[in-house]
């Protein structure tokens, strides 16, 4: 009995011993099967990682290539717009020195005054300069303009101001300094007729289109000093 209980626990103990590495290989089976699963969720994860970023990279350089073209165009845009620009620039001043000395003459022969007297002498002496073949520096031309539309501005005030009752009858309009000056009575007002426009009864048409005129004159002399301020005079 001893013998056979001794040989029982020597067997039981052989298959004891023999059996943790058999588990041990099953673990270290199990554990490399999930390092190795470990493993291609890595990889799969740094390719989809650089899947993105190569995607982003592309996206990137279009949106760059996009807005270089953006660029370009714009700069084509600009450069055709400033160009557009200084040609009407040089247009509008060369045409305003045309009709400033066409309006000049007209001013000057509508209404023959000494103040109408003042535009078409002007109006004589840039004909004449023009036509020796000259032409006027740019800041000389502009300080006469600014000369003449104070003196254009200053004539449209005092013919304005002559509507008023007050002042025609101060100065009726058969005075020798009126005629003489030019201030011609358009309008003849009337207090008790406020609401009626009246007109000068012995008035022709030259008097009613010399201030048309001359509005035209100041108004014109206005927008070009007005350019010439926006744009630097090379002197």
């Amino acid at each position: 009995m001893f013998v056979a209980g001794l040989a029982i626990w020597l067997l039981c103990r052989s298959l004891v011993q023999k059996r943790p590495p058999e588990d041990m290989a099953q673990d270290n089976a199990d554990f490399e099967a999930e390092e190795q699963a470990g493993y291609e969720a890595e990889e799969d994860e740094e390719y989809e990682e650089e899947e993105e970023e190569e995607e982003e990279e592309e996206e990137e350089e279009e949106e760059e290539a996009k807005e270089s073209t953006k660029r370009k165009i714009l700069r084509i845009v600009a450069e055709a717009a400033s160009k557009v620009k200084e040609i009407i620039g040089n247009l509008i001043t060369t045409a305003g020195k045309v009709v400033v000395t066409i309006l000049l003459g007209l001013t000057g022969v509508m209404l023959p005054s000494l103040t109408s007297a003042v535009y078409f002498f002007l109006f004589l002496f840039l004909c004449t300069w023009w036509s020796l073949c000259r032409t006027f520096d740019t800041l000389i031309f502009s300080c006469m303009c600014v000369l003449m539309a104070i003196f254009s501005g200053g004539h449209l005030i005092v013919l304005y101001l002559y509507q008023f009752q007050f002042f025609q009858e101060s100065i009726p309009p058969d005075d020798y300094y009126i005629s003489i000056f030019g201030i011609s009575p358009i309008v003849q007002s009337n207090c008790s007729y406020t609401w009626k426009l009246i007109v000068h009864p012995e008035r022709k048409w030259n008097h009613f289109v010399n201030p048309i005129i001359l509005l035209m004159l100041y108004y014109t002399l206005a927008t070009l000093i007005r350019l010439w301020l926006q744009e630097p005079i090379d002197q």
